[in-house]
């Protein structure tokens, strides 16, 4: 009986190391494990959708898009990105709306620019269709 429970308690620790050393139970990176999905692109302009509870956290938004801009350098790109960003509780174009009629733009929660030769990093949000904020994390132009 004693051997019984000293191998479940030696299992269990094992298990327990295991899960606190996974990359995503040790990563500094926010966006990783929370659910972003890129849903669509054309060229350089991508949709993403983001949990519902991420739309408005600037910095969240910033980390998808940069993701996303490094992804594009990696695959030999230079690295210049819009994201068009929704909640994850409507629908998202698989194909980015080319004007504000479009009716997604009225669901849109944000839109990313990067563009990493310039350092600039420019984040607007939208309620409704309207753009209620805009603010600039790179380099001024």
């Amino acid at each position: 009986m004693l051997q019984a429970t000293a191998a479940a308690v030696v299992l269990c620790i094992a298990l327990v190391l295991l899960v606190r050393r996974s990359p995503t139970g040790t990563s500094n990176d926010p966006t990783r494990g929370t659910g972003f999905t890129q849903v669509g692109r054309d060229g350089s302009v991508f949709t993403v959708s983001v949990p519902r509870s991420k739309a408005s956290d600037e910095e969240y938004l910033m980390k998808v898009a940069e993701r996303l801009s490094s992804q594009e350098i990696t695959a030999g790109g230079s690295g210049q990105i819009s994201a068009m960003i929704w909640p994850d509780d409507v629908p998202v174009p698989k194909v980015p709306p080319a004007t504000e009629l479009d009716g997604s733009m009225k669901t849109q929660a944000a839109g990313v620019f990067i563009n990493p030769k310039l350092n600039i990093k420019h984040l607007i949000r939208f309620r409704n269709g309207e753009t209620v904020g805009e603010k600039d994390f790179g380099a001024r132009p």
